[in-house]
């Protein structure tokens, strides 16, 4: 497999994604609604980027990785973690995105899930789609 990582310090960069606010809230087994994202781009990781708004982005560490086959295949998977989260239940975010590569080279998103990690004594320490307390 072969890897690309992206660290963000703070929050990610980029812009001209007006016409996408980002990514809906979560159904309660984690899957996100990726209805109305119709962006394609040249990477997965930037396709990544674009619907999760890393512009947006406010966690005290970020880091977005992308996998595909190290033969070139047309999936990847991307994993974009936001850990350090202002908020006194929840202390991580996680998004993993399918992606699919098109014939004119591009990358479009084909599914997306969400989960959390509490903040200590506040519920689940693993990752996953149960709300914290």
């Amino acid at each position: 497999m072969l890897a690309a990582a992206l660290l963000l310090a703070g929050c990610g960069g980029g812009g001209g994604h007006e016409q996408w606010a980002g990514p809906p809230p979560p159904a309660a087994d984690g899957s996100v609604s990726i209805a109305g994202f119709d962006q394609a781009a040249r990477s997965p990781l930037d396709t990544a980027a674009a619907f999760l708004r890393l512009d947006q982005v406010q966690a005290a560490t970020a880091t977005l990785v992308s996998r595909t086959a190290a033969e070139g295949g047309d999936r990847a998977t991307a994993t974009a973690t936001f850990d350090g989260l202002l908020d006194d239940s929840i202390r991580a975010h996680r998004y993993v995105l399918e992606l699919e590569q098109l014939t004119d080279g591009t990358w479009r998103l084909r599914s997306a899930t969400f989960s959390q990690r509490c903040q200590p004594g506040r519920g689940h320490q693993d990752f996953s789609p149960a709300l914290c307390v």
